[in-house]
């Protein structure tokens, strides 16, 4: 029985959905307020995640990649939070063998949607119409789909639709060229 960890990470809220089976275990929002500084909200973000997954054998974590779209000093602080949560994956990945996979934003939204542009309200729309999972907040939406792309990478293909085996094949070759690339290094 799989048990997948999927994350949407967000300073203000990051979102966090655990699969076991296919099911859901655990969805929960991490949620930090603004007037804390960045470093204590970054802090409370990846030990929250480091709590939950330490605490399962996890078969993989799947993280949405960064979003380009932000501006100004934003880009800084969600750099930071992002590149902070892979730090700590990549430490859960050597020290105890989890494996963890980046899925683009765009990559993302069209396995729930089917198109790459979907607004976040259409995702929650389309994770209670494909997956009758009622999510509380856009972000544990997000985090439901990335569980269920790492489900579908490790073999629960079956239900997929074309667009969503698109998906999958499409992160599996960037998966290998991304492992080629680390070899020739």
């Amino acid at each position: 029985m799989s048990l997948i960890v999927g994350i949407d990470p967000s300073l203000t809220s990051t979102g966090i959905v655990v699969l076991r089976g296919g099911e859901v275990e655990l969805a929960e929002t991490i949620k930090t307020k603004s007037n804390y500084s960045l470093i204590h909200r970054v802090s409370v973000i990846y030990r929250a995640i480091t709590n939950i997954v330490e605490g399962l054998t996890t078969d993989l974590i799947v993280i949405e990649g960064f979003s380009y779209g932000s501006k100004g000093r934003a880009v800084f602080d969600i750099a930071y939070l992002g590149w902070r949560i892979r730090e700590e994956l990549e430490r859960l990945r050597v020290q105890n063998g989890i494996p963890w996979l980046d899925v683009p934003p765009a990559q993302l939204k069209k396995f729930a949607t089917g198109k790459g542009t979907a607004n976040k309200e259409v995702i929650m729309q389309q994770v209670y119409k494909r997956w009758g999972v009622e999510a509380s907040d856009n972000n544990v939406a997000d985090a439901f789909v990335l569980a269920q792309i790492g489900q579908a990478c490790l073999g629960h293909t079956e239900r997929l639709t074309a667009f969503q085996i698109g998906v999958i094949e499409a992160l599996r070759k960037e998966e290998l060229s991304c492992r080629k690339e680390e070899v020739q290094v």
